[in-house]
């Protein structure tokens, strides 16, 4: 089906900077650049300052930065990270993957991991946090922070929908997603707030060992310039054309963020007085949310989704039941009361920097017209 308004729009993004990708691919391939190339190098450096981190390593995607990120922090067999269980399975598959076990604890208004409920999931056991900053907002790192210290434990953030959302801290300073933890795991999938041209991801640190350890895990154990192999690991690399796009869309990357702001100020413009949903705006001014998603609640979803199919408008539900439930994870006996509850009720409408503010309109005007 052809959408009027669709929930992504590679194609137009694609047009937007034809020139400029195209020119860049053959300068890339006239070059014979293909692996672990100058491209990648400065792909590493402009993210590292874009997130405020002193490194960061280009991997195959996001999934791959987490299962990096666990390793090179040292967790394996029998430790415990506390989790949640309303993200992309990816969030915890990662844990499983590296010997450990995912302990997860429920979600607030948010959709983030709900900081009254990470002490009581502590145990002996817990060697670290593995926070999710959902939807472009950051989880409340500040406080996070305070409980990782005193029960010593370590942070890594998923912050797969995050690039660019920020914090400002009792100090005055802001930080973005991703400078927080012992690591940052970012997914560069297409439809991220970065996105590649296929799978990519990349891992930030302010940690020099971390970083040593990540760029060994993601080519096989190897240091490249020794030819010397200190352990086993799988092939990961972020190919140095796909980082040589990212260089491109890396200058456009704070104005689309800027762009995301004002189409989500648009929908709550639009909605806010329409009794029957919950728009994703919570009052804080401590955070400055990136809107990798619009995310609305309303009681009856299925409904407003087949509605907005009808008049031609794309929405997804990314997570229509709580991860848990899936059949990877089963059998337990885990029922998390908020994360059940919001999963019911979650939508996402459009939401990328070339949707027009026509588009915007037209999406609010139908989702009024199946309210009113």
């Amino acid at each position: 089906m052809k959408y009027k308004v669709p929930f992504v729009n590679y194609p137009k993004q694609y047009q937007d900077h034809k020139k400029e990708y195209l020119e860049k691919l053959d300068d890339v391939f006239s070059r014979g650049d293909l692996i672990m190339r100058k491209d990648l190098e400065e792909f590493e450096r402009k993210f590292a300052g874009f997130v405020g981190t002193k490194y960061a390593v280009g991997v195959n995607s996001g999934t791959s930065a987490i299962y990096v990120a666990l390793k090179a922090a040292g967790i394996g067999f029998r430790d415990e990270v506390i989790t949640v269980a309303h993200t992309f399975i990816a969030s915890i598959s990662c844990i499983y993957l590296v010997g450990a076990k995912p302990v997860l604890v429920d979600i607030g208004e948010d959709f983030n991991m709900d900081v009254k409920k990470i002490e009581s999931a502590v145990t002996k056991r817990t060697k670290a946090i593995e926070v999710v900053h959902l939807n472009g907002r950051l989880c409340d790192m500040e406080k996070i922070m305070a409980i990782a210290k005193k029960r010593k434990l370590l942070i890594i953030e998923d912050a797969s929908q995050a690039v660019g959302a920020k914090m400002k801290m009792k100090n005055g300073e802001w930080k973005k997603a991703g400078s927080f933890g012992i690591a940052g795991c970012f997914s560069l999938y297409p439809a991220k707030i970065l996105g590649a041209f296929g799978n990519a991801g990349v891992l930030a640190t302010n940690n020099s060992e971390i970083a040593k350890k990540a760029r060994l895990l993601r080519y096989n154990g190897e240091d490249r310039e020794t030819r010397t192999f200190y352990c086993h690991s799988h092939n990961l690399l972020l190919d140095n054309a796909q980082a040589a796009l990212l260089n491109v869309k890396m200058k456009y990357l704070p104005g689309w963020i800027k762009r995301r702001i004002k189409i989500a100020n648009l929908y709550y413009n639009g909605l806010k007085d329409v009794p029957a949903i919950k728009l994703p705006h919570f009052g804080d001014s401590r955070f400055y949310d990136a809107y990798f998603h619009y995310v609305i609640r309303v009681s009856d979803r299925e409904n407003l989704k087949s509605f907005l199919r009808s008049k031609g408008v794309e929405t997804i539900v990314s997570t229509g039941f709580p991860n848990y439930r899936q059949p990877a994870m089963k059998p337990n006996k885990i029922f998390l009361k908020n994360t059940e509850e919001i999963c019911k009720e979650v939508i996402s409408l459009p939401m990328y920097p070339e949707l027009t503010n026509e588009q915007a309109g037209y999406v609010i005007n139908c989702v009024k017209e199946f309210y009113y």
